[in-house]
């Protein structure tokens, strides 16, 4: 239906009959809103400029942001997503590398020139206990590029090397794991009991108490991708696939589209997969949304017309289309 929607808005034919025939299209896309599993996608607010379309999103559980990146100069902006729309809610002097939380606390991870004007970037870790309005500096860290906030002490991040704060952010102790670091291949995300998983494409790392115990599982015959709360999804064969991490357990395949996993949720038994083309020549740049209440047992897929998204939780999550209108179920 929104395809058929987008065609009419679009269509020669009647866009000579003047802009009476655009706005019902519009509208009619905006009242439909996109159906997302156990919840529905509405509007957020007016759609956006195509020159502020956001560059990544976020989404927490009490609040959703993106970002937008000033090519002008070395600021970030952060915007902070209702369902009444964005608002210009705080900036950065650097450029944004990641942003997590866990509860009422976020940490951000910013890139900024050296004061030497050399090469070599600064790399600085920022906290915010109301909402990402205010940041306070943390400490100056190497080699990182993402974060995965465990709690308000414990904050642990990956780059050229795996790295765990348990002052906050204040200060980062190298967590020596076999192998080389990737954060591009690799992911960060919270297993099952307290222990953190870092997931490889053919690898498994379950770590314990800031990495003084820690177990590793070869993982043959799939291509991870992501992980979370005890789920594993990546590729088997030519499907995207799932499966519980326990002895003897089976991957459930949920699509066989050329897709990977660009964003995982798992909470309880409601299962969140979104994925973006392999090659969007080919099979298009719209991203998909995978739903199951169910442990994975059964699904339900929509296309979402949305090219950038963001899910958290049960039913959090915000996504944005190339018209520039925001789309979500935000805190």
């Amino acid at each position: 239906m929104r395809r058929l929607l987008l065609v009419i808005l679009f269509s020669p034919c009647l866009l000579c009959l003047g802009g009476g025939v655009h706005y019902w299209a519009y509208n009619a896309l905006r009242d439909l809103g996109i159906g997302m599993g156990n919840s529905v996608w509405k509007p957020l607010g007016e759609r956006l400029d195509h020159k502020a379309l956001p560059d990544e999103l976020y989404v927490g559980e009490h609040s959703a942001f993106y970002t937008t990146h000033q090519s002008s100069g070395e600021g970030t902006t952060l915007w902070r997503v209702s369902a009444t729309g964005a608002r210009r809610w705080s900036h950065f002097e650097g450029a944004v590398c990641s942003l997590a939380n866990a509860g009422n606390v976020w940490f951000g991870l910013l890139s900024l020139p050296s004061p030497d004007r050399r090469d070599e970037r600064i790399f600085k870790v920022v906290r915010s206990h109301d909402e990402g309005r205010t940041w306070e500096e943390r400490g100056v860290v190497r080699n990182l590029s993402k974060l995965l906030v465990v709690s308000e002490q414990e904050v642990w991040g990956l780059g050229r090397e795996l790295q765990v704060s348990t002052d906050a952010g204040q200060t980062f102790t190298r967590v020596p794991l076999p192998g080389e670091r990737n954060s591009v291949t690799e992911q960060l995300s919270r297993g099952l009991d307290g222990t953190v998983w870092l997931v490889g494409p053919a690898e498994l790392f379950r770590i314990s108490e800031h990495g003084k115990h820690w177990t590793h599982e070869p993982i043959e015959g799939a291509d991870l991708q992501a992980g979370s709360e005890g789920i594993l999804a990546g590729r088997v064969g030519e499907a995207l696939a799932i499966r519980r991490d326990a002895p003897g357990a089976e991957w459930i395949p949920f699509t066989r589209r050329d897709h990977w996993v660009k964003d995982f949720s798992v909470s309880g038994d409601t299962i969140r997969v979104v994925t973006g083309s392999v090659d969007p020549f080919k099979t298009g740049m719209d991203l998909w949304y995978h739903h199951s209440e169910d442990g994975g047992r059964t699904w339900e897929h929509v296309d979402t017309d949305l090219f950038k998204m963001a899910i958290d939780g049960r039913e959090r999550g915000f996504g944005v289309e190339l018209l520039g209108e925001l789309y979500g179920h935000v805190p």
